[in-house]
């Protein structure tokens, strides 16, 4: 009887409550799911647009340093998907311009490419690369994936497609690239990064670029990582440190009789020390990697240091932070002493590479360990 009255009190007290005094159209749910669906196509629209200008800038990125990359291959610059790939649910809210359906087609040409020479065009439905029949539906591109994963590629890919039923052959004379393709994602986080194989770019940080100057700088700071290895240099400080703390962890048990350490804290705890060891200097070294690629795709780096004081006076603490990433200020004048010597190196008539520090051969090595015991023996002799 309580709960009755206590809800007849809620009721009528609610009932007391203000409302807007405006008389509004009225609008359909049929109206309301047309304008989410045109809504839905202007953001898809956006999205490809975006990825082409990103796959664009990548390439002329990638492609102008294969000279002095370690890792490269040749690429036609096209980009293939199909629904099942976008997304069964959403792929008809993609341009039509792209054909997606469940057979795989061409949804991205960069312009200029080997690709775009040979003919190619937005739509085209792959039918075969090379012999090879492209297969359709869910499991499609992994399949092409796993396939041309342990074929070498050729310079010249033979393919064959279909235009509007119409069956096209074509031999695209393909170009050497650094070999680190650029992925696009809808993620609206401003961030990019690397995972040792490929660029990684949020529609966030696109969104706030404000132009291709400074997209091709982000990619090019991720292609340094990529390429100057040092993905690879912090799994190795993690497993180092990590068997630091492993052999803690086996000290432990062993002498509290096994009652402590099998929770492996030392190994988790080493191993994370190990993955954050030299991460300021990694950075440091993929700006000054980056600013190099940049230049030599032909992109201005006079004001790429402004993008990054643009995100330290929009978060003014990260100027006096320097963990992971050096503070926005070290970078700001590292990138503009990059540019300087760049600058001057051009007037020299230098190359335009980084600069790498000196490595010792294994020859000039062996060589000092051999005058080293040489002249230890020396000693030995003249004190007896």
């Amino acid at each position: 009887m309580k709960k009755i009255f206590c809800l007849i009190i809620i009721l009528f007290v609610s009932g007391c409550l203000e409302t807007p005094k405006g008389k509004l159209p009225s609008i359909n749910q049929a109206e309301i799911d047309m304008e989410a669906e045109r809504q839905k196509r202007v953001s898809y629209a956006k999205y490809i647009e975006q990825m082409s200008l990103v796959k664009s800038i990548g390439f002329k990125v990638n492609s102008s340093n294969a000279d002095i990359c370690n890792k490269t291959d040749f690429k036609s610059g096209l980009t293939f998907a199909n629904e099942n790939v976008m997304g069964l649910k959403i792929a008809k809210f993609f341009p039509t311009k792209i054909n997606l359906g469940s057979r795989v087609s061409i949804i991205d040409i960069v312009k200029d490419s080997p690709a775009d020479k040979a003919g190619l065009a937005l739509g085209d439905v792959i039918i075969e690369v090379d012999d090879f029949i492209f297969p359709e539906g869910k499991n499609a591109l992994k399949k092409i994936s796993k396939h041309f994963k342990d074929v070498e590629e050729k310079q010249v890919k033979r393919i064959k497609v279909d235009r509007k039923g119409e069956i096209l052959k074509f031999n695209v004379n393909q170009k050497k690239i650094c070999n680190y393709p650029i992925i696009f994602t809808q993620d609206k986080i401003v961030n990019a990064y690397a995972d040792g194989k490929s660029i990684i770019m949020t529609q966030g940080m696109v969104d706030y670029a404000r132009d291709d100057n400074e997209i091709a700088m982000v990619i090019a700071h991720e292609l340094a990582h990529n390429d100057r290895g040092h993905l690879d240099a912090k799994k190795k400080n993690t497993l180092i440190m990590g068997s630091i703390g492993f052999i803690l962890d086996l000290m432990t048990i062993y002498y509290s009789g096994g009652t402590a350490g099998g929770d492996a804290q030392n190994t988790e705890l080493w191993s994370k020390i190990g993955s954050q060891a030299y991460s300021v200097e990694f950075e440091k070294d993929a700006d000054y990697g980056g600013v190099y690629y940049a230049y030599r795709a032909g992109y201005d780096i006079s004001q790429v240091k402004n993008f990054w004081e643009r995100i330290g006076s929009e978060n003014p603490k990260q100027i006096a932070i320097s963990s992971t990433h050096p503070a926005t200020a070290e970078r700001y004048l590292q990138i503009e002493k990059t540019v300087e010597e760049i600058k001057k190196k051009k007037i020299d008539g230098l190359a335009l590479v980084p600069n790498e520090k000196e490595i010792k051969t294994e020859n000039k090595k062996s060589e000092t360990k051999k005058k080293k015991k040489f002249d230890l023996k020396k000693i030995i002799k003249v004190k007896d």
